[in-house]
């Protein structure tokens, strides 16, 4: 009796930790372009033991954990790391080695004799969370359907003649919405079709720097630049999709042109700056309990 209720306990726990896995988030991680996580290792209760080989069970463990938030990081609107991590058999291997090329730095042993390693894990660059993600999960495989690249956006109508704006920095500013920042933002006109995702870049330079990056501050996302160099472009958030940015129809035109050159010439000082507010965030919890409906006057005769 006693072991199944341990069983039982341990089961809870678990259950517990993937439903957190799944709903938590930190908007801090997409502002720093950078999962940070700590390992610990030692043995405080033996006199002697190998310090080597405490740091690298520190290191492992560090590895551990950016795994498990690596797998609940949003994707894109609708999926999860986790969600696609069946789609492609080279997705894991490649995520290893990002995880294994990680830097890494070692805290000195303190009076207990615990070992500390922490691991910065970048989410953008050439080798990165978010390189390993496109390669492996979101570039299609033959005979596997187009399910992360929209293909919609064909329905766009652009004018082919009309020349890119002159501004290098669009700030889409939805500070007064709940957003959930995501690996793979996409970018949508009134109508439901794509503008933009980082999957349109051409891939012999997709990964040189970000082409969407995040910020609370609007003075940062300003900051470096005058004030005919950015545009702030009108934008709003749909309930139903807290992951997906839908332009206005006033700044559709615009924004697409500047996207068309982004994606043409995706080495010119051109991105694109989503400032968010990371305490306006999806309320998560249960959920209210309904209240008894009061009985009529008839009812209780």
């Amino acid at each position: 009796m006693k072991f199944a209720a341990k069983l039982a306990l341990i089961i809870c726990l678990f259950s517990a930790c993937s439903l957190r896995a799944d709903t938590f988030i930190e908007p801090e991680v997409f502002i720093g372009q950078k999962l940070e996580v700590f390992g610990l290792a030692g043995i405080p209760w033996e006199s002697e033991y190998s310090h080597g080989e405490e740091r690298s069970r520190a290191w492992m463990d560090a590895l551990h954990h950016a795994y498990e938030k690596v797998l609940s990081l949003p994707l894109m609107e609708g999926k999860l790391v986790r969600h696609v991590m069946q789609t492609n058999a080279a997705l894991k291997e490649r995520l290893g080695l990002v995880l294994m090329s990680a830097p890494k730095f070692f805290q000195q042993a303190d009076a207990s004799g615990l070992i500390r390693c922490r691991v910065e894990l970048p989410l953008t660059g050439k080798l990165s969370v978010r390189s390993a993600l496109y390669l492996a999960a979101m570039r299609p495989q033959p005979l596997q359907p187009l399910s992360f690249l929209a293909s919609w956006s064909v329905g766009l109508n652009i004018d082919e003649k009309a020349p890119a704006p002159p501004f290098k920095r669009v700030i889409v500013d939805l500070r007064s919405f709940t957003y959930e920042p995501s690996l793979f933002p996409r970018f949508f006109d009134p109508s439901g079709m794509l503008i933009f995702q980082e999957s349109m870049v051409p891939s012999g330079e997709r990964f040189s720097r970000p082409a969407v990056r995040y910020e609370s501050d609007i003075r940062l996302a300003r900051a470096g630049l005058k004030d005919e160099e950015t545009m702030t472009i009108s934008a709003h958030i749909s309930k139903l999709a807290l992951r997906d940015i839908s332009i206005e129809h006033t700044d559709v035109d615009v924004f697409a042109r500047f996207c068309r050159e982004l994606i043409r010439n995706p080495l010119q000082d051109r991105e694109i700056v989503v400032v968010f507010n990371p305490q306006v965030l999806r309320p998560r919890g249960r959920l209210a309990k309904a209240e008894p409906k009061a009985e009529t006057e008839e009812k209780s005769k």
